[in-house]
């Protein structure tokens, strides 16, 4: 499902209710694309997939949850990639969840993570934006993200 050369990504903006957000610390190896960054998680759509399914598998894979409740947030097209990212709700603690790909991960406020981390470009875009659409959803009298 490439689009003009470029690989299809789906991932999701994993928000706390606490105001948080859980990003992936990417493995520091030769190879991994934004290595030793601060990430989303998700990865490429395999053939056949949509979107909304590679990002429920992408999830379920790299740290074994499945959120409920998610819509799509931003789509963002790159020079190799199209970046599909979905806003889900997550409050599982960080315990119960099994990170299997990156070097860790961390619930963060946005502004935290803008600030003081070295974040994949995807990653520093999606944050960026939630920031702007909290702050719509506030001057609509809306609660959180979601």
């Amino acid at each position: 499902m490439s689009v003009g050369g470029r690989r299809p990504i789906a991932g999701a903006v994993l928000w706390n209710p606490d105001g948080t957000v859980l990003l992936q610390h990417r493995d520091d190896v030769a190879g991994v694309k934004d290595a030793g960054k601060w990430s989303l998680f998700g990865g490429g759509i395999e053939p056949g997939e949509d979107p909304e399914t590679a990002m429920l598998r992408e999830l379920d894979e790299e740290i074994g949850y499945r959120p409920e409740r998610y819509h799509l947030f931003l789509v963002l097209y790159a020079r190799d990639a199209d970046f599909h990212l979905f806003l889900a709700m997550i409050e599982e603690p960080i315990e119960r969840l099994r990170l299997t790909e990156g070097q860790g991960f961390a619930y963060l406020t946005p502004e935290a993570a803008l600030a003081d981390l070295e974040l994949s470009d995807t990653a520093r875009a999606a944050l960026g934006a939630l920031q702007i659409y909290r702050g719509f959803r506030a001057g609509q009298g809306l609660p959180g993200p979601l």
